[in-house]
């Protein structure tokens, strides 16, 4: 490429986006992201680590795929994520049959340790710690040896020892989770459906739901919200026989789900379906009570009034949401959740334009969970909102904050 390869990427990619008559907002629309997300790409502040969103980039501007696709050298290390390499591992995990030897009949011997349900379990529960934390270099791998240890084991023991499907299924819903927060939806989507299959090998129908959440959440995520909606609609629709069920896991999973398509409907501006919704999952969450996190969900009462508070903000009653946020818990709640209900009440207190009160929710937030904050699209959306209403006014901790997190006007 010569010398254009010589130019960042950023900008070569702004350059032939303003050829093409395009703001940033109608590229952000044609690759399903938001303008913030492109703003920190043309300035080399946000990593691009796949190469299919750079094709994408190249067919929306109207360009051959080379114009992206360099090596690593003629990236200058500026467009390869450090937790690349080990994030291939785990695709690598997810393509193809995940035990191709045994499909084929050719077993041989299983490696030393393979087998040890109790260890493998165990890791699984630590897989999850590392995704909520953050710590995605040292979870793609683990998540990799765990895929590849539980799909023998099962395999081994069959459906008889239903822990063993239990850790094999939240192994795929934890490399979802991780996946998603890494923006690589398609491979996200393959753990996803993975999870739910688990669930229907061993007949456990909770597993099975629980795989359909999952999958919900990457496509919200994916901005894909009507395959959110159906997945999540079926899913209720296939509990409707078990509406008294008072099973703990039920009720967590049917709750949250609920949760999510309330929130759904709020952003379709539907009130009322959504209200019916969190009326649902109140009356699941009572079930439910609190301190519990069956299936990673964090499910019980304060999770609604979190979920209540979002709700709020996404049918744009300010007002209400601040109001709501007095009766909101987070004891006992994660650092990842409280940090992302810290998000909606400064969002709430943005559309107030009390922009102090919105810079230390965010504050808050980053301190509670730095490496999920710093990978939300919406704070990026919410900063660049806010230095905005600040102009000229100094805003105490806003310029720094939008700065740390590489947020900046479009």
């Amino acid at each position: 490429m010569g010398e254009e390869s010589a130019v960042p990427l950023g900008r070569r990619i702004a350059t032939l986006r303003k050829a093409k008559g395009m703001t940033q907002q109608d590229f952000a629309e044609a690759l399903k992201r938001s303008s913030s997300w492109v703003s920190q790409v043309e300035r080399g502040t946000r990593l691009v680590d796949r190469q299919s969103v750079l094709q994408k980039m190249a067919v929306v501007l109207g360009v051959p795929s080379q114009t992206f696709l360099t090596s690593d050298d003629e990236h200058h290390g500026t467009w390869i994520a450090p937790a690349r390499g080990s994030v291939e591992i785990l695709r690598s995990a997810l393509a193809g049959h995940p035990v191709p030897e045994q499909a084929l009949g050719s077993t041989g011997s299983l490696p030393s340790g393979r087998s040890d349900l109790s260890l493998l379990v165990e890791e699984s529960s630590r897989a999850w710690t590392l995704v909520h934390d953050a710590g995605y270099e040292e979870a793609a791998p683990l998540l990799a040896m765990l895929i590849d240890g539980l799909e023998h084991t099962t395999r081994q023991t069959g459906a008889s020892d239903p822990s063993a499907f239990s850790a094999l299924a939240s192994t795929y819903q934890a490399a979802a989770a991780l996946l998603v927060k890494l923006d690589d939806v398609g491979a996200a989507w393959v753990a996803a459906d993975r999870a739910i299959t688990a669930g229907e090998r061993c007949g456990d129908r909770l597993l099975v739901l629980a795989g359909q959440y999952r999958m919900a959440h990457l496509f919200v995520h994916a901005r894909e919200l009507p395959l959110a909606r159906h997945v999540l609609s079926r899913a209720l629709q296939a509990l409707v026989p078990d509406a008294a069920a008072t099973d703990v896991g039920f009720c967590s999973l049917a709750g949250a789900c609920a949760l999510l398509l309330a929130v759904l409907s709020a952003r379709d501006n539907d009130a009322r379906s959504a209200e019916r919704h969190l009326k649902m999952a109140t009356g699941l969450a009572r079930r439910v009570g609190p301190g519990r996190n069956e299936f990673d969900t964090e499910f019980g009462p304060a999770n609604v009034l979190m979920h209540r508070v979002a709700v709020d903000v996404e049918l744009g009653n300010a007002g209400q949401a601040l109001l709501d946020a007095k009766h909101v818990d987070l004891r006992g709640l994660s650092p990842e959740r409280q940090a992302r209900y810290l998000v909606d009440v400064a969002r709430a207190h943005a559309m107030r334009r009390s922009l102090r009160e919105a810079v230390a929710c965010l504050e808050r937030a980053e301190a509670l969970a730095p490496g999920e904050i710093a990978n939300l699209a919406v704070v990026h959306e919410l900063l660049v909102d806010l230095v905005n209403l600040a102009g000229r006014s100094q805003v105490s901790g806003l310029r720094h904050l939008a700065e740390r997190l590489g947020a900046a006007q479009n």
